[in-house]
């Protein structure tokens, strides 16, 4: 590839949107110009049914309003041609207050039924599940998602992320019991707890069922094999009370007694406010930052800065999807503020956000996101960030990110755009200037997915709180991969995918980053997992290749799982050797082990030559499903260290987390430091 290293990147640009344009009209048209998915499959309209008395949740289904609730069949198998394995049936209902759902689940061999997982939002997913999705909007865009599983256990997942505290998530019960047919749950949706605008009567839904042993998902209705949330039934003759707003306080308190801090006492305050619009605004005052349980990072070779995700309320309560990616914003630059606001939510086409932090006389940070949904299948949104920091030049950045996407009977395909700009006060201004696509498209058991991208990133470009490592290049990317599932036999599973990508430099000579990586893998229903690659790879003009095996047992034991993993290469111009090992143990019926450990080693002459190992051993008792004791230690070759801690998440009242010792492993020895949080919602 030759260009002007001095000239305007402004030919590249419009060469990218030509060819992606040309690629996508090509893939189009490779499917005889078909249509979109029309909605000649209508999705099922449901009429809720009003019950005047609200079922007792208790997984027993004997309550009055069962008999008189909308009954929902026909399950179906978005994954396979093949019938469900077992029968399930939905209910569902509502009064003035809650929705109401209850799930009939057949099973042949009920004893082969899974429910590990007993705590509230833990790692249910290779239990068997029920989960109803509900869409209050009825935009088929975003869903809320309520998962319980045969032994109770409850899980959500809130458009736009939210705090782990219960109460500040929103509550909701269900229950669950086993039967000599299978087993059966019911759940209570409040409609406090959703976000929807004004007069709604229309909710879109959709019910599933995980089946553990088959591993397999079944959805009511049926969406097809591409799962066109278009298709989702509609939940008619709604009449959700209008919000009443009120303010939710969750105050928190902190006490640090350690020989690195002293005495140090923290308390901060975050608010939480529903408008009957829709939009929800956070405030928060002096938050807490301190870390309760820091993550251990894997010692594998890294060029970049590894990206870790932020736990924090005000950044996880309404992040996602409503305010910029972490391209632009990535929240743990802002390492502490004074005062924070922000505003989120959707109202009819629009999804806005908008949030500023400050630290007095020192930091500021504004950000915000518009997004507009032209139809279903076209979207696009603007967004930027301000950054000031004191003896630093302001920062500004800006964007756009549009996408369209195509349904299809046996697949789909998406195009997208993505154009930022950053400048910075007296320096020149940058950008990274994208277009690609993905898609995937059903062949009988299984699927065949890829995407590509064409780009150009240049020098100056330098988001200050986005998470961007690396500048100066240009090129592009097509990966793609397949899967096929097998009815019968030991083999499950089994498929491929080829990742490749040639990124020369914008401005120098040679190559950036290149790469060709075929990848094999196979499931077996013993529950084995076997993957094997090569990686021919160039970074920074040196040879980046490997060979790679990782091997998993006990796939379907969250208690016991197991894997190894081996990779042998070159890195930064030197040899490179990691090994990896991780095995869980389950004691007793409330005790838990595992232990980790890795070994990496990186020959001269790389700058970073050397070896360095890492074990962890950690363990846990469950005092009950809301209360924990946990004990983690961390031997490297600077030393040990190691930690002690109670964890208490409640349905209602007080949080607690209590630590002995220090849960950073960069610090050596047994730390004397006592660390004690309570959190609290009013």
């Amino acid at each position: 590839m030759f260009i002007n290293r001095h000239r305007s990147p402004l030919p590249c640009i419009l060469t990218i949107a030509i060819l992606g344009a040309l690629g996508a009209t090509i893939a189009w048209t490779a499917e005889g110009a078909a249509a979109p998915a029309s909605r000649a499959n209508q999705p099922p309209v449901v009429e809720i049914v009003y019950v005047d008395a609200a079922p007792i949740i208790d997984g027993q289904l004997d309550d009055e309003c069962w008999s008189q609730a909308a009954r929902l069949e026909g399950f179906f198998l978005p994954d396979l041609e093949q019938p469900v394995p077992e029968e399930t049936v939905a209910l569902i209902c509502a009064d003035d207050a809650a929705l109401y759902v209850a799930v009939i689940c057949h099973d042949r061999t009920p004893e082969d039924i899974v429910s590990n997982e007993t705590r509230r939002n833990g790692d249910i997913w290779d239990d068997d599940i029920v989960e109803f999705d509900i869409d209050p909007w009825h935009a088929h865009r975003e869903m809320y998602s309520f998962q319980v599983t045969p032994c109770s256990t409850q899980c959500e997942d809130i458009p736009g992320g939210s705090a782990t505290k219960i109460e500040w998530r929103g509550d909701w019960t269900a229950s669950a019991c086993r039967t000599p047919e299978g087993w059966q749950a019911e759940m209570a949706i409040p409609f406090s707890i959703l976000r929807y605008p004004p007069r709604q009567d229309t909710f879109g839904f959709t019910i599933w069922r995980h089946f553990a042993q088959e591993q397999l998902w079944c959805v009511y209705p049926d969406m097809g094999q591409t799962y066109d949330r278009s298709l989702a039934a509609d939940l008619v003759g709604i009449s959700p009370p209008a919000l009443a707003p009120r303010p939710i306080l969750m105050p928190y308190l902190t006490m640090d007694f350690g020989e690195y801090v002293g005495r140090r006492f923290d308390t901060g305050l975050d608010i939480q406010y529903r408008m009957p619009s829709g939009l929800t605004a956070l405030a928060s005052i002096n938050p807490d930052f301190k870390q309760i349980e820091d993550v251990v990072e894997p010692i594998s070779f890294s060029y970049t800065e590894r990206y870790l995700s932020d736990p924090r309320p005000f950044f996880t309560t309404g992040q996602s999807g409503f305010l910029p990616r972490e391209h632009l914003l990535y929240t743990r630059r802002i390492e502490d503020f004074d005062v924070g606001l922000k505003l989120f939510g959707t109202v009819g086409r629009e999804r806005i956000g908008l949030f500023n932090t400050t630290t007095m006389g020192h930091e500021n940070a504004l950000a915000g996101a518009w997004r507009h949904q032209f139809d279903q299948q076209t979207e696009a949104t603007l967004l930027f960030v301000s950054h000031r920091l004191e003896g630093e030049p302001h920062n500004f950045s800006y964007g756009l990110d549009a996408n369209h996407s195509w349904r299809r009977p046996n697949g789909n395909d998406d195009l997208w755009l993505v154009l930022y700009q950053s400048q910075t006060q007296g320096a020149d201004s940058g950008g990274s200037y994208a277009i690609g696509g993905e898609g995937s498209r059903t062949r009988g058991q299984g699927n065949f997915d890829y995407d590509w991208l064409l780009l150009v990133v240049t020098e100056e470009f330098s988001p200050s709180l986005g998470y961007y490592p690396n500048t100066n290049y240009i090129g592009g990317e097509f990966n793609c991969g397949q899967w096929r599932r097998f009815e019968e036999g030991p083999l499950e599973s089994k498929g491929w995918y080829i990742s490749n990508y040639y990124h020369p430099y914008l401005d120098g000579e040679g190559i950036f980053r290149s790469r060709f990586a075929p990848t094999h893998w196979w499931e077996w229903r013993s529950g084995r997992y076997l993957s094997l690659g090569f990686d021919r790879s160039r970074r920074d003009n040196l040879d980046s290749s490997d060979a790679n095996l990782y091997y998993m047992w006990n796939t379907r034991d969250m208690y016991r799982q197991g894997s190894v993993s081996a990779l042998r290469g070159n890195r930064d111009g030197g040899t490179y050797t990691y090994y990896s090992l991780d095995q869980g143990f389950r004691p007793g019926d409330r005790i838990s082990l595992r232990v980790a450990a890795e070994y990496s080693r990186l020959t001269e002459p790389a700058e970073d030559a050397g070896h360095d190992y890492q074990a962890i051993l950690t363990t846990s008792y469950d005092i009950t499903p809301e209360k924990t004791l946990a004990a983690r230690g961390v031997w490297r070759d600077s030393g040990f260290s190691a930690y002690a801690a109670y964890r208490q998440v409640v349905r209602r009242g007080m949080d607690a987390y209590v630590i002995v010792g220090d849960p950073d492993p960069s610090r050596t020895g047994f730390t004397n430091r006592v660390v004690l949080k309570l959190i609290w919602v009013l």
